[in-house]
């Protein structure tokens, strides 16, 4: 599969200060991969920890709830797409105005607060990510943001090292951080998606609208898109 195209138009543009981070980003999210791996066996048994997926069930069970970052992700599984073992969900508490707000560990209901939605990354069976999609309001809650205002949550959106997940929790920074061009491509998507169906109100709650936007990925052409950019360009 192709480097993202969205990618390497972003990055053809990029200033070569952010050309450069998102390359340290980029190795970054390998280097944290590796290691999961190394320690786990992948990425994705960091979570399931050699456990049966069972469907619906969060890994780990408690989810991964950095109180610091406030940022929190669990994986669950219950479809089968293609290469998609299950997916990644990943949530900001955050108030209704899109302010950081402390989440508390454990805690079942939410008030002025709420883990709000940012993506969804699905993960193949070898624990590497395969594709990057956003779901409606109904399908995990929480307070609703435009594209505008949940890309400004996902900057803040940089989990600290969770004790038992630290490598997860650094490649997800990582990779957010070097996706974010195409996530924000995905967010005015499902945004444009939606005010093509009437008030948003009603949109928000259409449980025929589900997955709204997605973009299959090749994380391995897209970083080496990225290196040969920015190897062209003297980095």
């Amino acid at each position: 599969m192709p480097a993202s195209a969205t990618l390497r138009r972003h990055w053809r543009t990029a200033s070569l200060t952010e050309l450069g981070t998102a390359l340290n980003h980029g190795q970054a999210s390998v280097e944290a991969f590796a290691t999961a791996t190394e320690t786990s066996g992948s990425l994705l048994q960091s979570w399931v920890q050699g456990a049966e997926v069972v469907e619906y069930e969060h890994y780990p069970p408690a989810d991964v709830i950095d109180l610091g970052s406030g940022t929190q992700f669990y994986y669950h599984a219950h479809r089968t797409h293609g290469d998609e073992h299950g997916h990644l969900h990943v949530f900001w508490h955050a108030t209704a105005s899109g302010r950081r707000s402390r989440p508390t560990q454990g805690r079942k209901v939410w008030k002025r607060h709420a883990p709000t939605h940012m993506l969804a990354i699905a993960i193949d069976a070898r624990g590497l990510p395969v594709k990057l999609f956003t779901t409606n309001q109904w399908v995990t809650e929480g307070h609703w943001f435009d594209a505008a205002l949940t890309l400004t949550c996902l900057d803040r959106c940089r989990p600290g090292p969770v004790p038992g997940h630290e490598n997860a929790c650094a490649w997800l920074g990582h990779f957010l951080a070097m996706y974010r061009p195409l996530i924000a491509d995905l967010l005015q998507r499902r945004d444009a998606r939606l005010a093509n169906h009437g008030a948003l109100a009603d949109a928000l709650n259409n449980h025929r609208l589900e997955v709204l936007s997605q973009s299959r990925m090749d994380w391995a052409a897209d970083l080496d898109a990225l290196q040969t950019e920015a190897t062209r360009r003297g980095l």
